[in-house]
């Protein structure tokens, strides 16, 4: 790109490449939750209804069985636009050897990749640098009714204390007992999925590492490659920008979804553009957005363990 006028093949080359950079850069939650085209204001994601009770009729009677369906909804609801971008100056063509567009499409795109990653989990970031629950997603609140109703919060129900201990077998034996007692990773196409970061890696590879010579595939495969395999059947998501506790900066928060029970609704994905601002001495302006929002279907569907580090 010439500095100054931005010319239409440009423009669309700029689309392209931050269209690639955001297809080659690690969304850590693609094809761990249900993606669904979204429009307008919000947009239901699912009909909810109680499952309920059959009952007995009695010979001969005449009377009608009366066992009504109660239902509710969840919503998806569009959010802000998750973004960066910047002016290209005088300055940056002088500073950089190259075309500065090409740096600037992957720092920009995995930017709004890390935001797509983090409204997914229902998370941002506070002032002092941790990641905290907010709205939305896996972790966030979820907004029900027949209209989009005040937003709530996970149950506390669905977290598994944090005791003194991380990440144990038996947490997990516990949070797949509940999630499979409510019908969730029953079937073959709906799999458990659950966040950790570095710091639960390492204590899947201290359960695998303190049984000795007696030691399972699954322990041999951790301590050989260094990186979990699945256990209890729990596929793993690992990140660095999971959420502490409300309250402590050393109890990390680590969801266990099913596939089915977590909708990703997209307005638009990951979409670059760069433009002349007339209003700023006509300089280009490169841009990077999205407009993302993921909710719970089922709280029950989620779990939470809680893991000291």
């Amino acid at each position: 790109m010439s500095y100054g006028r931005i010319e239409a093949h440009e423009r669309l080359q700029y689309t392209n490449s931050v269209l690639m950079v955001a297809q080659q850069t690690r969304d850590p939650f693609a094809g761990t939750v249900t993606d669904v085209s979204a429009n307008g204001e919000a947009q239901d994601a699912s009909d909810l209804y109680d499952a309920g009770e059959y009952s007995y009729g009695e010979d001969r009677s005449r009377r009608n069985p009366e066992n009504p369906v109660t239902g509710d909804k969840r919503w998806l609801i569009r959010p802000p636009i998750i973004e960066s971008g910047q002016y290209i100056d005088h300055e940056d063509k002088f500073d950089t050897a190259r075309d500065p567009t090409s740096t600037f499409v992957t720092i920009h795109t995995r930017r709004v990749v890390r935001g797509k990653a983090d409204r997914t989990l229902g998370i941002r970031k506070d002032a002092s640098g941790l990641f905290r629950i907010t709205d939305g997603g896996i972790l966030g609140k979820s907004h029900s009714g027949k209209r989009p109703g005040a937003a709530v919060d996970l149950p506390s129900s669905q977290f598994v204390p944090v005791g003194t201990s991380g990440l144990t077998v038996a947490k997990l034996r516990d949070a797949v007992l509940e999630l499979r007692k409510n019908e969730f990773g029953m079937e073959a196409d709906d799999q458990l999925y659950c966040a950790i970061t570095a710091k639960q890696i390492d204590d899947l590879l201290a359960i695998a590492e303190t049984e000795g010579n007696a030691m399972t595939s699954f322990q041999k495969e951790q301590l050989i490659s260094g990186k979990p395999t699945v256990l209890l059947g729990m596929n793993w998501v690992m990140t660095n920008r999971l959420p502490m506790k409300d309250g402590s900066d050393t109890i990390r928060l680590c969801p266990i979804w099913s596939k089915a029970n977590i909708a990703r609704g997209i307005w638009q994905d990951i979409k670059g553009d760069m433009w002349n601002d007339t209003s700023a001495k006509n300089k280009p302006y490169v841009h990077v957005g999205a407009y993302i929002d993921s909710v719970r279907l089922q709280d029950k569907g989620v779990v939470v363990l809680e893991c000291q580090e």
